[in-house]
């Protein structure tokens, strides 16, 4: 009996957990304008929130893809980033170097992004998943490497000539930014960088 009760308290308290960290990590609505949305959500254990935008894309999934694949181009189009390269690619898994520039007197910060890409034959969808990997390529000099960082890009076909977008991150630049500082950009730099890709695409 006793065993049982306890058991049962046990059940109880996991699942009111469970359930508080469900309500906590609700998507909250941020921004809407020129067809795109930007949710956030807080994060268990991070004091940085994590975003995710989507926008529809006059464009079908495979140019949309090329733009994405293309890593020397990506600092042509993605915010706040100055340099960008390809380091390995092996079928549909690559890897990414790209620095963030960062207001003075902030050092800036380098990435590597490890992608995975995922096609879905039936619907098309094409799921892109996106995992740092500091300890891919050696640090670089006068740059701080960005240690946590999880994505994913989300291409749906939404018609003829026409992709949903969704791109979520959630990304830790370290090396002592006030939190704040980081948060006033997780709306912005999804709403600019979807706002860039439409461009990118069409041109």
């Amino acid at each position: 009996m006793r065993f049982s009760l306890a058991s049962s308290i046990l059940g109880s308290v996991v699942l009111l957990v469970a359930a508080a960290a469900t309500a906590a990590e609700e998507w909250t609505l941020d921004k809407q304008e020129d067809g795109i949305d930007v949710y956030t959500r807080p994060v268990p254990g991070s004091g940085i929130k994590e975003f995710m935008a989507t926008a529809d894309v006059e464009s079908d999934v495979e140019a949309i893809m090329q733009v994405l694949r293309n890593s020397a181009g990506f600092k042509d189009w993605f915010p706040n980033t100055s340099e960008s390269r390809l380091l390995a690619r092996d079928g549909d898994v690559s890897y990414q170097y790209s620095v963030m520039k960062t207001p003075w007197p902030v050092t800036n910060r380098d990435n590597i992004f490890r992608s995975v890409a995922t096609v879905d034959e039936a619907t098309g969808v094409v799921d892109i998943t996106v995992a740092a990997a500091p300890d891919y390529y050696p640090v670089q000099e006068g740059r701080v490497r960005v240690q946590k960082a999880n994505g994913l890009w989300k291409l749906e076909p939404a018609g003829s000539k026409k992709t949903r977008v969704t791109f979520r991150m959630h990304l830790d630049p370290g090396g002592g930014i006030p939190e704040w500082l980081i948060n006033a950009r997780v709306v912005a730099t999804p709403f600019e960088a979807l706002t860039n890709l439409r461009a990118e695409v069409a041109d």
